[in-house]
């Protein structure tokens, strides 16, 4: 039976001609930008942000819904979506998921984008500056550990590798203080999430201080108390948790922090540890080099 269906087949895709075919060919064009024969003032909206920041601008997840044609003659939709879940170092066996919550009206978009370029990019150098940033009302998180999902998790901030997302809810609920600290927030973060595009190189007199506890084969070999080796406990722990006592944890735990305290804040925190200071200097001056705006 299978044998003369696949027959039939054959005999079909042969009588009929190329113009018969299904075609669902498609012009090769960026899903990021704006389409070229898109109107109107939320289309404009994301072309001239792209035009001052070189950054394509989203408020949702779906990027392009194509309408094709199905084996059945009937017409359906293929969607195209970014895929915040994919990282380029991942340690989870799951598939981790994100739901996007769109903002509703223009008017928000608007705000949160007047919001993001006119206060938060102003203080984040072009070498931080993610492919795309996507602007959404609210971010839910579920972290899948091996098929169990934890409870889901609101987030203000991520960064992926196709897409960086802020998720505010409502802007204009918030005061000017807070808006200042919820800049604030984002700057640093935003600096964190692409600490790694300094190069090594520039990192030598940061990494000098600790450089011989990063030889060692497991964070558990630091010595106690792990300040007096120049590391924060950020990252520390325990069983599970990342190698805080790696170049990369270290560096970020640093660069969280100082963007987390003020200068005198960080510097009465640690006041015990000469070596923390230290490096806190060291990594502030090559960030004053790459243009960032911290402890001015």
């Amino acid at each position: 039976m299978r044998y003369i269906i696949g027959l039939l087949i054959l005999v079909c895709l042969w009588a009929c001609s190329k113009e018969d075919w299904l075609d669902n060919s498609q012009p090769e064009i960026n899903p990021f930008a704006v389409p070229a024969d898109a109107t109107g003032e939320e289309a404009e909206l994301r072309r001239g942000f792209f035009d001052r920041t070189g950054m394509y601008l989203l408020f949702s997840d779906t990027l392009i819904a194509r309408e094709v044609n199905a084996l059945s003659g009937e017409k359906e939709y293929v969607y195209t979506t970014v895929r915040l879940e994919w990282n380029m170092v991942s340690t989870n066996a799951g598939v981790d998921s994100f739901i996007c919550y769109p903002y509703k009206t223009l008017e928000e978009r608007k705000a949160l984008t007047e919001f993001v370029e006119e206060k938060v990019l102003t203080d984040v150098p072009e070498i931080f500056y993610p492919y795309s940033m996507m602007l959404l009302d609210c971010l839910v998180y579920y972290k899948d550990n091996y098929g169990t999902f934890d409870a889901p998790v609101e987030l203000s901030f991520y960064s992926g590798m196709q897409s960086t997302v802020i998720a505010l809810g409502n802007l204009t609920a918030l005061t000017e203080e807070e808006k200042e600290i919820l800049k604030n927030d984002l700057v640093g973060e935003m600096v964190a999430s692409k600490i790694t595009a300094i190069p090594d190189a520039d990192w030598e007199e940061f990494y000098s201080y600790s450089d011989e506890y990063y030889k060692l084969s497991s964070q558990y070999e630091v010595p106690e108390p792990i300040e007096a080796c120049g590391y924060l406990r950020t990252y520390s722990g325990g069983w599970g948790g990342p190698d805080f006592h790696t170049k990369e944890y270290d560096l970020l735990a640093y660069v969280e922090e100082i963007f987390k305290l003020s200068e005198t804040e960080f510097r009465e925190t640690y006041a015990e540890w000469p070596i923390i200071i230290d490096k806190m200097e060291a990594m502030v001056k090559v960030l004053h080099e790459y243009g960032v705006k911290v402890y001015e």
